[in-house]
């Protein structure tokens, strides 16, 4: 089922494009051992949910739009906004951590965060 709730807009000076992605799916496998010893597995039927780890590197000057869109705009990660993925396809995703910053110089800084997307959000 496509997301149709509200959408947290990426500030203009944001490309949206990560620098690195990971992507896993949820274990979508109920796993129950029987009091034989047998294992026992079924598929469930909810959907699948993809988390994304990724680190996006941005210039100094992009630091104050980067923390106004996951505290203003997304309010702290309880809003979903759209990111753009590796092949460069914008999608929807919502912050599942706050991002960790670090700056390796003074002239950039990279952010960390993790993205949960359900199933059906971007068909």
């Amino acid at each position: 089922m496509a997301y149709t709730g509200e959408i947290a807009d990426r500030p203009k000076s944001l490309s949206g494009c990560a620098s690195t992605w990971s992507e896993t799916q949820t274990d979508n496998v109920v796993k129950s051992e029987m009091s034989s010893g047998v294992l026992k597995t079924r598929r469930r039927f909810t959907g699948i949910q993809k988390k994304v780890t990724c680190t996006f590197i941005l210039v100094r000057d992009q630091y104050d739009d980067f923390i106004d869109w996951y505290n203003i705009e997304q309010r702290q990660g309880s809003i979903p906004t759209r990111v753009k993925n590796p092949m460069g396809i914008e999608q929807i995703y919502l912050f599942v951590t706050p991002p960790v910053i670090e700056w390796p110089e003074n002239t950039y800084f990279t952010a960390a965060v993790e993205l949960y997307a359900q199933s059906g959000w971007n068909d």
